[in-house]
């Protein structure tokens, strides 16, 4: 293998190019009577729809396109209090709400399927074009997940039920299964519920699917998606997924938590046929959210999941999971590794995936996918949550003006319809809830207020990653090595002779300092982040390519950190999802092949273990400052004894590791002795930040050791 090209030309994640757009972010007018918006949709002329709370009590309103005119207002008031928290919108301009009121007199209308409720009680109301009430009613039911209505007028509704509540299925509909690994939770504590148009009556009641969200295609066929702990609910045979893990999320001496897996069902109008049903997750659990249907009977998911195997496709954006992969201890127990957030389209027979990333970054307690919107483009508007202070995408945000993880912002950002690359993400904080997609491809999300996000021209780098694990990055270390992935970028020539700071019109600085081209085609840049940026707290990071129509200029923002350690790949980690389960003669790891080499120089794998007790070895990038100092584009002429400012895990401790510059390769990256154990026949490697509990970055390393 000819490591120095594979270090300095090699992609391994390729973008598909789909054009998108930055976004910006500013609030729309207040509104009126202090509303509290709760859920938010769009009609195909750009005007918005509003439910939420005034005054303790639910409403619903039209308003004109820029939240400046109040259409119609409608109010929903009981004696005490009640939330609207969902829409829909039908066909003829009908408006559909749903919410819980805590009122024991909510306004129900004459003959409505229950007009009385307790506290705490669901309940469904119709209104016409001009906001005048059709039907209102109370929901047998105390809890809400999704609402959709059907071409005829039909209103669906998902959710759960309580401990104590039982719904009864109507004769002759699909129903889930009641199996159990040992925990009370069951599917038959999700249902579906049908409304006739005129609110009089339920037309059915499927129970054991959804729970989360319920939608419908053009041929009104229902989609619902949840999640069920362990492999309870029913499947169809050739579906994606058949079964789920049963494993337990949290475990200690006073109790156990079943994860929870995300099921997704197809059910034909009627409810009496079951089209298809798979579950859709890794090993530990994976918890919807969102969920959308496009024209062609695709599903797209999105929520967050604790299983690095979570499935992915190698094409999408951000398919390798970005945290240290293994459980870990928790003041309660075992826990399940970090969370992160997923978007995934499934097919529309549901027997396979069409693309799917994950969306997170590797630090804080995890992140998440709130809310997704389809744009006319079939782009996907998404709101999440992050406590990650490396959340993919934040480029364009100063770093001084980034948010503090601490205070657990939401981010907005689009992804393309091939689920291959996203705009730059920003920032926003409140309480969220919704997200609507205009019919420019502009949004609007409700979060207490109406935020308006607008999408401007679209910039040429797609993603800013480290060159040895291909992790979006937001942050570099001095000397670190980055790829840059986009579009027509530069001519296609690829390498360059040496290491030059202008290559066929292309260059890139670090605040201002040149950085080195170590390889420059049409879909990515490869180049060194100049170790004079050390001690700095920002980078502007500026690159232009003028032998290219049209020319590149484009600048974005990365934080400056000591170091940011990656361990190289394996290039055939990247012919399939990251962290789909590493395995050699049975056994089965979390983890990825590293770029490893035995003493013997075979690449390491599982035809070519390391013998018992050797030395592996094994290639980083992205140390920082080492001594002796290394120089920028500088090639080593020689091995170099450098200090390591990291360490690596060797569990059950970490440890200082023969560290040196390998001859021939630019001197940033730097080759480390792994021992192989005497006694195991694996060796997980993970990387640590000297004084840091948790590692810096994943994925788990996997290097296979003969069996003693």
């Amino acid at each position: 293998m000819n490591l120095a090209r594979w270090v300095y030309a090699a992609s391994a994640l390729l973008f598909a190019g789909h054009s998108i757009a930055r976004a910006s972010v500013q609030s729309l007018p207040p509104l009126p009577n202090g509303g509290v918006a709760a859920a938010v949709r769009i009609d195909a002329a750009g005007s918005l729809y509003v439910a939420g709370t005034a005054a303790s009590h639910a409403f619903v309103a039209k308003l004109s396109a820029d939240a400046s005119q109040v259409i119609w207002w409608t109010a929903l008031a009981g004696s005490v209090s009640e939330e609207a928290s969902m829409l829909a919108l039908g066909a003829d301009g009908s408006v559909y709400a749903a919410g819980i009121a805590q009122s024991t007199d909510f306004p129900t209308t004459t003959g409505a399927m229950q007009t009385t409720g307790a506290a705490g009680t669901a309940f469904a109301v119709k209104l016409d074009p001009a906001g005048a009430v059709v039907y209102s009613t109370y929901i047998p039911v105390s809890s809400l997940g999704g609402l959709a209505v059907d071409s005829a007028g039909h209103a669906l509704l998902t959710g759960g039920l309580s401990q104590g509540q039982t719904l009864q299925a109507t004769p002759g509909t699909v129903t889930g299964t009641t199996a159990s690994p040992g925990t009370t939770f069951n599917p038959l504590s999700a249902y579906i519920m049908e409304l006739d148009p005129t609110g009089s009556k339920q037309v059915f009641t499927i129970v054991g699917f959804g729970g989360t969200q319920v939608a419908v295609d053009s041929r009104d066929n229902i989609y619902a998606v949840g999640a069920f702990n362990g492999p309870q609910a029913p499947t169809t045979p050739g579906a994606f997924q058949t079964t789920a893990a049963s494993v337990y999320c949290v475990a200690n001496q006073l109790f156990v938590n079943y994860c929870r897996e995300q099921h997704i069902a197809k059910i034909d109008p009627s409810g009496t046929k079951l089209i298809y049903a798979t579950y859709l997750s890794g090993t530990w659990d994976a918890t919807p959210r969102a969920m959308a249907v496009d024209s062609a009977g695709n599903v797209i998911v999105a929520g967050t999941t604790s299983s690095p195997d979570y499935p992915t496709t190698p094409d999408a954006f951000q398919p390798e999971y970005p945290a240290n992969p293994s459980p870990h201890d928790s003041p309660t127990g075992i826990a399940a590794p970090r969370s992160v957030g997923y978007v995934t389209k499934l097919n529309a027979s549901g027997t396979g995936l069409i693309w799917s990333t994950l969306l997170g970054g590797s630090s804080g307690t995890g992140d998440s996918i709130d809310a997704l919107a389809l744009d006319a483009n079939g782009d996907i508007g998404l709101v999440g949550d992050t406590d990650a202070g490396d959340f993919p995408g934040l480029w364009n945000i100063p770093v001084a003006a980034r948010q503090s993880p601490a205070n657990r912002p939401f981010v907005v950002t689009r992804l393309s319809a091939g689920g291959s690359a996203i705009l730059p993400v920003q920032q926003t904080s409140g309480a969220f809830s919704s997200i609507a997609m205009r019919p420019d491809g502009s949004a609007v999300i409700a979060q207490s207020q109406l935020i308006d996000v607008t999408f401007l021209p679209p910039g040429r780098v797609e993603a800013i990653c480290d060159s040895a694990d291909e992790a979006e990055v937001v942050s570099v270390a001095p000397g670190q090595l980055l790829t840059l992935y986009g579009s027509n970028l530069a001519p296609e020539l690829g390498n360059p002779s040496g290491f030059p700071t202008a290559f066929n019109g292309v260059a890139v600085t670090f605040n201002g300092i040149a950085a080195p081209i170590l390889y420059a085609a049409g879909d990515q840049i490869n180049v060194q982040v100049p170790y004079e940026v050390a001690g700095q707290s920002q980078v502007t990071m500026l690159i232009s390519s003028s032998q290219v129509s049209p020319a590149v200029s484009e600048s974005y923002y990365l934080a400056v950190v000591a170091r940011q350690p990656g361990i190289f790949l394996n290039p055939a980690s990247f012919g399939e999802p990251l962290f789909d389960l590493a395995t050699c003669n049975g056994q089965s790891l979390d983890g990825v092949q590293p770029l490893a080499f035995n003493a013997d120089g075979s690449l390491n794998s599982c035809a070519t273990p390391a013998a018992a007790g050797s030395a592996v070895t094994v290639f980083l990038n992205g140390i920082g400052a080492t001594v002796p100092a290394q120089t920028t584009g500088a090639v080593s002429t020689s091995a170099v004894a450098i200090a390591p400012p990291a360490s690596l895990n060797l569990t059950p401790s970490p440890r200082a590791l023969p560290t040196q510059t390998v001859p021939g390769l630019i001197a940033a990256v730097a080759a480390v002795q792994v021992p192989a154990p005497a006694t195991s026949s694996v060796l997980y490697l993970e990387i640590f930040n000297s004084a840091a509990q948790f590692p810096v970055r994943g994925p788990g390393i996997v290097i296979w050791v003969k069996a003693p």
